[in-house]
């Protein structure tokens, strides 16, 4: 059950991601860069494999897999609702910087459940892995488009 409780709010972590994502993407819409809109749209694939994931995981243990953000989550969905991106280069960099904090958080998570199953830090490995590949992605696009 504590595990379980665990992996949900890892999972509400990465439902924030793609909730973050989803405001990326809809606010490419403005700049009519259909590359910038299919890198987001790309991205929010790998936080919905990422969810699938975690949720199956934490159904395996015939428990209930949450669908919904924590108050800091809905919290940091909405901050990033208020901001104002005037560039494509401002987008990628408030990614980067999301995708980071949730590299932390991932990191931090396998800090703190150091007993984890082999299946679990697996599914979080993948995350991480993920994440990096996503940072590199956005760094590329921002680079060919500088």
């Amino acid at each position: 059950m504590e595990m379980t409780n665990e992996l949900n709010k890892f999972l509400s972590y990465i439902h924030m991601g793609n909730s973050v994502y989803r405001i990326y993407y809809n606010e490419s819409n403005k700049f009519n860069d259909e590359k910038l809109e299919m890198l987001f749209k790309d991205i929010m694939e790998v936080f919905k494999k990422h969810e699938e994931a975690i949720a199956s995981l934490i159904e395996s243990f015939n428990e209930e897999a949450t669908s919904s953000l924590t108050a800091a989550g809905i919290l940091g969905v909405y901050k990033e609702k208020m901001k104002i991106f005037d560039t494509p280069l401002d987008i990628c960099i408030a990614a980067l910087k999301a995708t980071n904090m949730g590299t932390i958080s991932a990191l931090k998570f396998l800090n703190n459940n150091k007993n984890l199953h082999d299946n679990i830090k697996n599914a979080i490995y993948e995350v991480i892995s993920d994440y990096g590949l996503i940072e590199n992605k956005i760094i590329n696009y921002t680079l060919e488009n500088l």
